[in-house]
């Protein structure tokens, strides 16, 4: 990637904002109002003059617990908006409260997504124009979050306010921009809606040194990455590959491998059934967690982990996933491929280590 001039690096504007936020903070009764995040300039521009694609810089940002987030400046009809991008979700997520219009034509029944901090969000699926990069906007079906809470039995959680970072406090919403997943449909897919089919194939770089997006990425740009098969489902949908982890001598663990921008520490190994060496729980708690060796296999891609901070959670029946989360993907990068339906890891080194 070094054929074309680097941006700015994109340094964590937290300090300043959690100063303005907490100024804003207003309670009453059960309330809390804040501030709507503001988002930063888009500074995307075209490689090579467009032959090589659209550079799309991301911008890092401190969220619930302190951890790294990557924003991306979007508009949502017509107004500035900012939102965190995750690989690991589909589909476009925005407080309804951000939006310019309190009414949008209607795309699909009420719906919620569950994090793993304990919050959920939840709100009817409606049809809004959407635009980044400079793009001509188009209409897609989006979910206009109106209620965030805590889930029964996570009640200090983190949304115990009625807010959490990725909507609310860092960003208004969230840019899923994930492979297809079963339990994950509410949406459309914001990045392969673009106009021109500039968002079917897109490479993406989660170092918070230097995050950025390239949409339409050429040949010469996403070199060295080896293709994993997506998988295809009856519906057509483009699933997340199989993959195993093996954890130190503890567990081998075989399920999807979600590569999630906005998973929050490094690999989250989430089992409908509890190891024999642990103790289960209820849906969404977590089981163990703690810092081992990994080795994680997709296909013809393997990895070593050296000791990774894993957690170990309770998943819903059938609901088993692999998830590498943002802090192990520092030296990874993706490409995302859905016309020839493969997701291409590219890895700057075979070990990663927990002091970097």
């Amino acid at each position: 990637m070094a054929a074309y001039s680097s941006p700015r690096r994109a340094a964590p504007r937290a300090s300043a904002r959690i100063v303005a936020l907490l100024s804003a903070l207003m309670f009453s009764g059960c309330g809390t109002s804040i501030t709507t995040p503001t988002p930063p300039a888009s500074t995307a521009g075209l490689i090579n003059g467009g032959r090589d694609g659209l550079l799309v810089p991301l911008h890092v940002e401190r969220s619930d617990l302190g951890h790294a987030r990557v924003g991306l400046p979007a508009q949502i009809d017509g107004k500035p908006v900012y939102l965190m991008f995750d690989t690991g979700t589909r589909g476009l997520r925005v407080l309804s409260s951000v939006l310019p219009r309190t009414a949008y034509p209607a795309a699909g029944v009420r719906t919620s997504l569950t994090f793993p901090t304990g919050a959920q969000a939840s709100g009817p699926v409606v049809t809004v124009p959407f635009s980044m990069a400079g793009t001509k906007p188009v209409d897609i079906a989006a979910q206009s979050v109106d209620d965030v809470r805590c889930l029964p039995g996570a009640k200090r959680c983190v949304a115990m306010d009625g807010y959490t970072g990725e909507l609310g406090w860092a960003f208004s919403g969230i840019l899923g921009a994930a492979a297809d997943a079963p339990d994950d449909t509410c949406c459309t897919p914001p990045l392969r809606a673009l106009p021109a089919r500039i968002g079917q194939r897109y490479l993406v770089h989660p170092d918070l040194t230097r995050p950025y997006l390239v949409l339409s990425p050429s040949n010469a740009v996403a070199t060295g990455f080896t293709q994993l098969p997506l998988r295809v489902a009856q519906d057509g949908a483009l699933q997340w590959p199989m993959g195993c982890v093996q954890v130190a001598d503890k567990m081998r663990f075989w399920a999807p491998v979600v590569f999630a921008t906005g998973g929050a520490g490094m690999i989250r190994i989430e089992t409908d059934k509890a190891p024999s060496w642990l103790d289960d729980d209820v849906e969404n708690k977590v089981l163990k967690q703690a810092n081992y060796n990994v080795a994680l296999a997709v296909g013809a891609w393997s990895h070593r982990f050296d000791g990774a901070q894993v957690t170990i959670a309770k998943a819903a029946t059938g609901g088993n996933r692999i998830v590498i989360g943002l802090m192990a993907l520092q030296n990874i990068d993706l490409l995302f491929d859905f016309t020839h339906a493969q997701l291409g890891v590219r890895a700057a080194r075979d070990v990663e280590t927990i002091d970097g």
